[in-house]
């Protein structure tokens, strides 16, 4: 009897927290929701290029280490098409801050790269203090 009784008073707690979990009320929150805006809207930074029909590729690409110590920085990677056409890569590395502000920015276009082909890439950039992480951007576009 003690047995059924601990089982039904676990079941009906499970409940009640799981109703509790389900509300539709946004909780409130103390920090901000964060993103990184790619095309930014900071005049020192290099503007990433338009491509029409673009999507995003960032599976397409591998990054070497990113420094985010103050002072000149190259971070080298590669892109592998991995569709069957020729496109155009656009890829951006961008240098943030704890606010998770964009702070540098350095871009790499690389037009005509045929299917299936692997082209490597460097981004260069000055990298200014407070930065703490770098994050990746890259889209792929068909090649006009």
């Amino acid at each position: 009897m003690i047995r059924h009784t601990v089982a039904v008073v676990a079941v009906v707690v499970a409940s009640a927290a799981t109703q509790a979990g389900c509300s539709h009320e946004k909780p409130e929150s103390s920090h901000q929701d964060v993103h990184v805006d790619p095309g930014g809207d900071a005049p020192h930074l290099p503007p990433i290029p338009e491509l029409d029909g673009a999507v995003g590729a960032v599976a397409d690409a591998t990054f070497d280490d990113c420094a985010t110590t103050p002072g000149p920085h190259v971070v080298r990677g590669t892109v592998e098409n991995s569709s069957d056409d020729a496109v155009t890569y656009v890829v951006a590395v961008s240098w943030i801050d704890d606010d998770a502000d964009v702070v540098q920015r350095g871009v790499a276009e690389l037009a005509n790269v045929a299917g299936g082909e692997a082209v490597d890439f460097t981004v260069s950039a000055e990298v200014p203090d407070g930065v703490t992480s770098c994050t990746y951007y890259v889209l792929r576009a068909p090649t006009d």
